[in-house]
């Protein structure tokens, strides 16, 4: 692995001595490291069990987070197109800061400055991923349309595969779809979203300035990227209270909040397995 990442460090024009390299714990994908040469500091990410534009994915999508303005996001040096079964590295800058009092206020400030701006219509113009699934992604006029058909959907399709959606859980979820128009807005402001926020794509840098990392971004309404904040926890009162200043949600936001989650649950049931049926269950019997 050493020699792959002093190649991948020549590349970029720097052939300095590496002076450490040591791994980087916490994600789920990817094996991660830090690595410092005589010039500079590096994070590298490897893979070999991932499609040829994965790394792509990631670095367009963090491109078109810093094009808004808002949020901080780490600056991509280089990624690789892996073929099958060959490691591929991504390059990044190091970001390492302590969080301050201020820096969870101002997480949630510019994630609602980044949500206010809004775009013609929900979706994306290119495949994204979710952890390690791939998500074909479609521009349309119509949110209802695009949860359903292009993140709903495919999620059940594949729990079906995996063996994970018996007929009870199919009946349930099938019936909650049919009634989308219920709880879910047509028409909101397609606001740019990171699409995989939770706790641990979010970090401090420098100054405790919040950087977002691995975004899956699409455009759609903001409650959908709140909801999953507030899935698993990790941001405390002052992020949200920020937020709300800035870009309030709508008052509608609460009885479709769990609706949103749907999804990103529906994803941990394909990836993790029956660990998170029940929660997708408590979810179904609520709207069904």
């Amino acid at each position: 692995m050493n020699a792959l990442i002093q190649q991948r460090l020549r590349n970029l024009g720097d052939a300095s001595s590496i002076v450490a390299i040591r791994p980087i714990n916490g994600g789920d994908i990817n094996q991660a490291y830090y690595v410092e040469t005589e010039a500079q500091q590096y994070f590298v990410k490897a893979n070999k069990d991932v499609p040829s534009h994965f790394f792509e994915v990631e670095a367009t999508g963090l491109e078109a987070i810093r094009n808004t303005e808002s949020l901080h996001v780490p600056e991509v040096y280089r990624y690789d197109h892996p073929a099958n079964g060959e490691t591929g590295m991504m390059v990044m800058e190091w970001i390492e800061g302590e969080t301050t009092p201020d820096t969870a206020a101002l997480l949630g400030e510019r994630l609602a400055q980044m949500h206010a701006q809004s775009n013609e219509k929900f979706g994306y113009h290119k495949r994204t991923f979710i952890g390690t699934l791939d998500q074909h992604n479609q521009l349309m006029d119509n949110w209802i349309d695009y949860y359903r058909d292009q993140r709903i959907l495919p999620q059940m399709k594949l729990a079906k595969e995996k063996g994970h959606m018996g007929a009870t859980r199919q009946t349930k979820l099938e019936a909650v779809i049919q009634q989308f128009d219920r709880w879910l807005p047509p028409k909101p402001n397609a606001s740019l979203l990171h699409g995989d926020l939770w706790g641990g794509n979010w970090m401090a840098g420098e100054d405790g300035t919040p950087y977002v990392i691995d975004p899956s971004v699409l455009y759609g309404d903001h409650g959908f990227e709140l909801a999953f904040t507030d899935l698993f926890g990790g941001f405390p009162a002052s992020f949200y209270d920020a937020y709300q200043a800035t870009y309030p949600l709508d008052p509608e936001y609460e009885d479709r909040k769990e609706l949103y989650q749907l999804f990103y649950l529906l994803v941990h049931l394909n990836i993790f397995g029956e660990t998170y049926g029940s929660s997708v269950d408590r979810i179904l019997d609520r709207y069904a």
